[in-house]
Parts: C-alpha cells; structure tokens; sequence
C-alpha cells in the first residue's frame, strides 16, 4: 500500500511543481496588476464624481438632468469598484486560493 501511495507522488510530483510555479507567479502579477488597478479606479471614480456633478448640477458646463450622463455616472462607478482592489483583484486572489488549494490536497497525498 505504501509504495502505491510513493508512485502516485511521483506521478504527481510534476503536476505540483507546476501549480507551485503557476500560484507563486500569478500572485506577483495580480498584486503589481491590482496596484495600477487601484490607480486607475481612483480616476474613473473622479469622472464618475464630474459625471454626477454635471447631472445634478449642470456643472461646469450643460443642462443639469440629461439622462446619458447619469448613465455614463452610474458606468464609470461599476467600473471603478470593479477595477478596486474589491472587484477584479478579490476575485483573481480567490481563484488563486483555489489553485493553491487544490496544490495542497495534492501534495498532501
């Protein structure tokens, strides 16, 4: 029964070398990817701010009320929480948690 369980190590041993190399580099790149995310959140949010601004106000220039800038307001505030380290970064972590779980109960064999 032991040398069952070496062979399958072996066998699996390939397998979890790669997922090690794919978990270790995807976590550097989505933590470089999610701080120039977060940059870009922060301008989309402050469009979005002009955007709700000219809509109530009609500021700085244009008719408070026009429907397409409340559209273009509520887009650009999905789009800067989906670009936050809340939206598209959460997810791509959580993904790689899965991986890296799915790592561990490999190499726990």
């Amino acid at each position: 029964m032991k040398a069952i369980r070496i062979l399958i190590k072996i066998l699996l041993f390939p397998l979890s070398l790669t997922l090690t190399i794919f978990v270790s580099v995807s976590i550097f790149v989505v933590e470089r990817i999610a701080g120039i995310l977060n940059i870009i959140s922060g301008i989309v949010f402050l469009g979005a701010l002009a955007a709700y601004l000219r809509y109530f106000f009609g500021w700085p220039i244009g008719i408070a009320g026009e429907p397409d800038t409340l559209f273009l307001a509520i887009l650009a505030t999905v789009s800067a929480y989906l670009l936050s380290p809340h939206g598209i970064p959460s997810f791509a972590a959580g993904l790689l948690g899965l991986i890296d779980g799915l790592n561990d109960a490999i190499k726990s064999i």
